[in-house]
């Protein structure tokens, strides 16, 4: 309501609307505020029905949230999945180590075991940043 009220203040200061409503889509960087100002700055160059416009833009803002909503549920899936596969091998090693330390430790002061850890490390980052670009869907 108070980016609204300023937006009116600046009208009153002799700022024409259009500066107005680009100044507020400038200090609120969402896309639903600048689909919002984008879709009153039509209206009052091409004329027509305001209240229709600004319902039909509220019917797609919260359709964007529906739709976020749902993708967050689809996506959880892929994000359990990163998760497990980042800590399996951590957990195994530590399971392996309990049961059997002297297993472990050709990984630890081997020169070639410790080379095979780092780039496991290496690989598990690649995976992560893999999984996560996957599962990063932009509405």
């Amino acid at each position: 309501a108070s980016e609204f009220r300023r937006v009116f203040e600046e009208q009153n200061f002799g700022l024409p609307l259009r500066e107005a409503m680009l100044n507020l889509a400038r200090r609120i960087p969402l896309p639903d505020v600048s689909f919002l100002v984008t879709a009153i700055l039509v209206q009052k160059e091409t004329g027509g029905n305001l209240a229709e416009i600004l319902d039909k833009t509220t019917i797609v803002i919260r359709e964007r949230f529906r739709l976020r909503g749902q993708l967050r549920v689809y996506t959880a899936q892929g994000r359990l999945t990163g998760w497990i596969l980042v800590a399996l091998p951590f957990f195994l090693f530590g399971v392996m180590t309990f049961l059997n330390p002297s297993y472990e430790l050709v990984l630890i002061k081997d020169p070639t075991g410790q080379k095979l850890v780092y780039a496991g490390l290496i690989m598990m980052v690649v995976g992560v940043l893999v999984i996560r670009k996957v599962i990063d869907i932009k509405v």
